[in-house]
């Protein structure tokens, strides 16, 4: 009797320390002139700035608003409205009250209408986090038509010129990451930059030199402990190690593993039917295909979608004729994807004959180059 006593007694603690754990949020606030519309807040999930949808309330007659509930891990969040932009939170237990005015939506400053009033290093961190996108998202755009312009600059004079201002939008993320470093490299929200900012982007030196500035207690938060892993996995992905080896369904409904294929070179091309950059890319994987396949590569298209009607008439509609599989689970919720450190798309993996990773991330030319060095060799 004592013995199923102290059982049942072990149970009530862990059930309560199950319940305890989970994280409370408490967003209070007055909008001024919002009566009747509608406040969300979406977390962070996987690095998606678009976010997961978590909460939602109408504005009260007099301005206020509440929005209250549970998440079970502490989260970065959106917290939007219509026409009024954005600002990014921490959930992490504390009440958070804040004040929204009416003002002019501006992209450079999406959540100047949102006045926090109990503002925190991790808050001030969030909202860092976010404008570093935001930037990036600039720059990035920025040095792709940098990147087309030089290569089509006819004189040396022009390359020059390109060549520095490539060079001066480098540094200028630089800096703006050594920034952050400097003010929030003991912020618990330091982690959720490296996967909302860097790994979709960033080379892993990068992301592993980023790392390594947090404090320790920051990388022993459960985010901190995420992105070590994360840092993790990607060396084991580096070029000369075993790829991972996966088994998913095909369109018929049979099964394809990777192992399958030992002896051939592999391209595995993680796509789906909705990314329009993965499509763009189809014509030039479809023509080392049709050179190579004849003497022994083989491609592997894992797509990403959750819908199986779309991810079949994407197939037959761009004639793509090579080895297809999916887990129709989208790319957050897809096992491979995880195995593979698939952030964004498309991703392409090269694997040898050997079973061993060749290369990755390439895009365009350098895959075809890279194939076209493999079978000359």
């Amino acid at each position: 009797m004592m013995m199923r006593g102290f059982l049942s007694l072990m149970m009530c603690c862990l059930l309560w320390g199950t319940a305890y754990s989970q994280i409370t949020y408490d967003i209070t606030g007055v909008w001024e002139n919002g009566a009747g519309r509608t406040i969300s807040v979406r977390t962070l999930e996987d690095g998606n700035v678009e976010g997961e949808f978590l909460d939602s309330v109408v504005v009260a007659d007099d301005g206020t608003f509440a929005l209250r509930g549970e998440v079970n891990k502490k989260k970065c969040a959106m917290l939007m409205s219509a026409k009024n932009g954005f600002r990014t939170i921490f959930l992490d237990g504390k009440p958070l009250r804040l004040t929204i005015k009416e003002s002019e939506y501006s992209y450079k400053n999406p959540s100047g209408p949102y006045v926090l009033e109990n503002e925190t290093r991790d808050q001030a961190a969030a909202q860092a986090m976010i404008q570093f996108w935001g930037d990036d998202y600039i720059r990035n755009f920025s040095l792709g038509g940098l990147g087309i312009s030089l290569k089509r600059a006819d004189t040396r004079q022009k390359r020059d010129s390109i060549a520095r201002e490539i060079e001066r939008v480098a540094k200028e993320q630089q800096d703006q990451m050594e920034a952050f470093l400097k003010s929030y490299s003991d912020s618990d929200v330091a982690p959720f930059f490296i996967e909302v900012n860097m790994l979709r982007m960033m080379s892993l030196e990068q992301i592993a030199a980023f790392y390594d500035r947090f404090t320790d207690r920051v990388k022993q938060t459960e985010k901190g402990k995420e992105m070590g892993e994360r840092i993790a996995q990607l060396k084991r992905l580096a070029p000369g190690s075993p790829a991972p080896e996966f088994e998913l369904t095909t369109p018929d409904g049979g099964k394809l593993a990777l192992k399958d294929l030992r002896g051939h070179i592999v391209l595995i091309d993680f796509w789906a039917s909705w990314c329009g950059p993965c499509m763009d890319e189809m014509p030039n994987v479809k023509a080392i295909y049709e050179k190579y396949h004849d003497r022994g590569l083989e491609i592997v298209g894992v797509s990403m979608d959750n819908n199986k009607a779309n991810w079949e008439r994407a197939i037959e509609r761009a004639g793509l004729v090579w080895h297809h599989v999916s887990s129709l689970k989208g790319m957050n919720r897809c096992s491979v994807a995880k195995l593979y450190q698939v952030v964004a798309i498309p991703k392409l993996y090269i694997i040898g004959k050997d079973g061993k990773i060749i290369a990755k991330d390439l895009r365009g030319e350098e895959v075809r180059e890279k194939i076209d060095e493999l079978f000359e060799e």
